[in-house]
């Protein structure tokens, strides 16, 4: 095959490849956000919400959220909402055209390291189809794995320049930018995707020592060099080495500020050690037989169980590999990239509580996937007839890895498909009965929402947010005490659960007791002082509590510390509008607006400060908004037809002065119907009701 034919079909298999994931995944754009870090990330995140933005960015840079520090994954999400809004089908595609772009980019980086086009479309087409992948491309907090995995893939491209043009254009004497060598620019931009990859997603600190399991094959950087050989290059990598401490320190300590650290009480080293063998284990035997894929897994009850056998496969694959290491470099590269890239994952450091997880395999299948490919390719070199079964196995393969592909991608389209997934196919699942419960309550079946808290809670009775979700179940059915006992169970279990105290505080503000309401939310912002939403809580207390100047103190602090949440603006508007503020009061209401257009409550407060101001049209649009987001929103609808009058529409403002005394009818706001009566009389003579 020459040059032209083979650069011909190269292009061909990415257009397959790409068809392939189109064909597979197109599905996506139908479906829902799920309840399972989704709300973290981007329906419940303020920030995020907020879209791109000056302040969003730096907020980016500079909050450990939800345990994690990923500015590059939080502006992706910034700039989805910016573009499509809180839809969620776009979004889902967003992360498919980053894997089909993954896929095409692994592809490409083999064929230029092997040169074996054919296996290195194979291997893609493995990367691109696998079920253990779902996970990573379906769920839109995933976004980390695919973006991260874009930048470490570009990285390594560069890389693989760098190390061609080193060879091909040694270093030369020059001054300037149009003297900068070659070998020196491809080294750069590897670097600097190196750092956009951490910056996703801190899964790739492994890459240095990827780079170096290249070099020694298919680059061929230490034949027959040695120890000495070794050490160079991983000396010329040392600035890949400290962008990989350096992301890993901060995201030990973003985690453990998000409570995703587990602490060595909660598990033993030992047991860790123990998890980290099942783990590599079953995640080759879910490569092999991919069914029961969850996206949660639990600690296995007895973690003993099977561990020899685990160990002693683990054991033979690695003495397979390191014995045929100058027959088959690729088996021991392919191993240890699998091995090693899984290292910051496997659970030696645990992050969270799941014993092992489907999107932990996104990069590291890549290296069992070599080792499988290119060792079949291997048995079946000498015959032509073995090599023409070879190639239909390995569509019979493929095809069956679409078909599984297709029916574990279900699963995703919503929270209660998902989480009811995850139920039957495995056991005491905490997290599993918790989100479904949050699923069932969302859609107002209370009493099967109740009975899948109380299942969490019972698996797993210290995990303080499984207590606040059953009390606030109970509450919502009217069980006040029962509510209470498990808020205050959580505080048993962390008497600085700040969560807990506000809760109880606005149970005792439901009921008018402001003294121990207003103890609790003292108590709550003291546990959590940097919580603009408790400060808030606390701030509408102390208005309640007659201490105006405090309460108000309290919502510009809120606003301070929460500048991206809507009801926190909201609040602080109301604030500075008993305190006579009237201009600051509608920056604020104008602010909650922007955030959260779906807010009748602060549309209308927007509204009635633009009509106070005499801005008409300006109060009208947003008037006319709450009307349509709260139809019996009689005060809305008074303001509204004011504004009609004054720009001269009386009809108009007949027509919803007219709903506006019948929504005060049907709403008991009787205090409004005087002032209703003397403005329909005033539009019927075409007298704005401010100037008869």
């Amino acid at each position: 095959m020459n040059f032209r034919e083979s650069n011909r079909t190269r292009w061909w298999i990415c257009l397959g490849l790409l068809l392939a994931i189109v064909a597979v995944y197109v599905r996506v754009a139908r479906f829902d956000f799920v309840n399972y870090d989704d709300p973290d990330y981007v329906t419940e995140n303020n920030a995020v919400k907020y879209g791109l933005s000056p302040g969003s960015i730096a907020w980016a840079f500079t909050h450990f959220h939800a345990g994690n520090w990923h500015p590059l994954t939080w502006i992706s999400h910034m700039l989805d909402t910016q573009l499509f809004g809180l839809n969620p089908g776009e979004p889902h595609l967003v992360n498919v055209a980053l894997h089909a772009a993954n896929t095409v980019l692994l592809f490409l980086l083999l064929q230029q390291l092997t040169g074996a086009l054919w296996r290195s479309a194979i291997v893609a087409a493995l990367f691109a189809l696998h079920p253990l992948h779902v996970e990573s491309v379906a769920w839109i907090s995933e976004r980390k794995d695919v973006l991260s995995t874009l930048f470490g893939l570009l990285s390594l491209l560069a890389y693989v320049k760098y190390v061609r043009e080193s060879k091909s254009h040694p270093p030369s004497p020059g001054f300037g930018a149009a003297s900068v060598p070659k070998p020196k620019v491809w080294y750069a931009g590897s670097l600097a995707f190196f750092a956009l990859s951490l910056l996703a997603k801190p899964m790739l600190v492994t890459l240095p020592c990827v780079m170096l399991l290249l070099d020694f094959w298919p680059l061929q950087r230490m034949e027959n060099k040695g120890f000495s050989a070794f050490c160079k290059l991983a000396l010329e990598k040392w600035p890949w080495f400290a962008l990989a401490a350096l992301s890993s320190v901060i995201t030990f300590f973003a985690q453990k500020a998000g409570g995703a650290v587990l602490s060595m009480e909660h598990l033993r080293l030992s047991s860790r050690i123990e998890n980290a063998i099942h783990g590599y284990f079953a995640y080759i035997l879910k490569m092999f037989w991919p069914v029961r894929l969850s996206v949660f897994y639990p600690f296995p009850p007895d973690p003993s169980s099977g561990l020899a056998l685990a160990c002693a496969v683990l054991v033979i694959i690695s003495l397979v590999a390191f014995i045929t290491v100058k027959r088959w470099p690729f088996l021991l590269v392919g191993w240890l990239w699998f091995l090693g890239t899984l290292v910051p994952v496997i659970g030696l450091v645990q992050v969270g509580a799941q014993a092992m997880a489907d999107r932990y395999t996104y990069i590291p299948l890549i290296g069992l996937f070599i080792v499988i490919v290119w060792g079949v390719a291997e048995l079946l070199r000498p015959k032509r007839a073995t090599r023409v079964i070879g190639a239909i196995a390995a569509t019979a393969v493929l095809i069956a890895l679409a078909i599984a592909t297709v029916s574990q991608l279900q699963y995703w389209r919503n929270s209660i498909e998902l989480f009811t997934h995850a139920l039957a196919v495995t056991r005491d699942n905490a997290p599993a009965n918790n989100n479904l419960g949050t699923a069932l309550a969302a859609l107002g079946q209370r009493q099967e929402a109740l009975a899948r808290y109380a299942e969490a809670v019972r698996i797993d009775p210290n995990n303080v947010h499984y207590r606040i979700n059953l009390g606030t179940a109970h509450l919502r059915a009217g069980q006040r005490d029962a509510a209470l006992e498990e808020y205050q169970a959580a505080l048993r279990v962390n008497p600085q659960f700040a969560e807990a105290y506000s809760n109880i505080g606005l149970l005792f503000l439901a009921e008018r007791r402001l003294p121990e309401a207003l103890t609790n939310m003292i108590t709550a912002v003291q546990m959590d002082p940097k919580n603009g939403q408790l400060r808030s809580n606390l701030g509408n207390v102390l208005y309640m509590s007659g201490r105006l100047d405090e309460a108000l103190a309290q919502q510009l602090q809120a606003v301070q510390l929460d500048p991206f949440n809507a009801t926190v603006r909201f609040n602080a508007g109301i604030a500075l509008l008993k305190a006579g503020r009237t201009d600051e009061a509608g920056r604020q209401f104008a602010a909650a607006v922007r955030l959260n257009p779906k807010s009748a409550e602060a549309r209308f407060e927007l509204g009635r400060q633009m009509f106070l101001d005499r801005r008409f049209a300006g109060a009208l649009e947003n008037l006319s908004e709450a009307e349509k987001l709260k139809p019996n929103y009689a005060v809305a609808q008074f303001y509204e037809s004011g504004a009609l009058a004054e720009l001269g529409r009386f009809d108009e403002a007949i027509v919803v002065a007219n709903r506006a005394l019948a929504s005060a009818q049907a709403t008991g706001a009787t205090n409004l119907i005087p002032g209703i009566g003397e403005a329909l009389a005033a539009y019927q003579s075409h007298h704005t009701f401010q100037s008869k």
